[in-house]
């Protein structure tokens, strides 16, 4: 889990939190929290909640591995893992390629400038 991540209270009935403590320990669970937030990470990517298309991906054998390692030491699921990823991914390009053509368009007016001062300078 990256960043910080705010706290909410909520109430558990005694049951549930006997099954969630079974569960502490298992793939990568350190504590209730990350029980609990396994659970709701779950409960709101599941096929019914989540709308889009599902796209199928090869990771080869040695990406496969990798990201089977890293969900069972942080509780993540790959379809979890690589909607962030391509989130992340997305996101860098917008801002290099918003960068591009700021600079781009930084260069032309500079030039359009010297281009009119040249004129003038008739």
């Amino acid at each position: 889990m990256s960043g910080h991540s705010p706290m909410v209270s909520l109430r558990i009935p005694e049951d549930h939190i006997l099954e969630i403590d079974r569960m502490v320990g298992f793939d990568g669970m350190r504590n209730r929290s990350d029980v609990i937030r396994s659970a709701v990470r779950k409960y709101l990517t599941d096929e019914h909640q989540v709308s889009g298309d599902k796209v199928e991906v090869n990771l080869g054998p040695e990406l496969s591995s990798r990201m089977g390692d890293f969900c069972k030491l942080h509780g993540e699921k790959p379809d979890s893992v690589l909607r962030q990823a391509a989130r992340e991914h997305i996101r860098n390009v917008t801002l290099e390629n918003s960068k591009v053509t700021d600079m781009i368009s930084s260069r032309m007016n500079e030039l359009r400038e010297r281009s009119n001062d040249d004129s003038n300078a008739i």
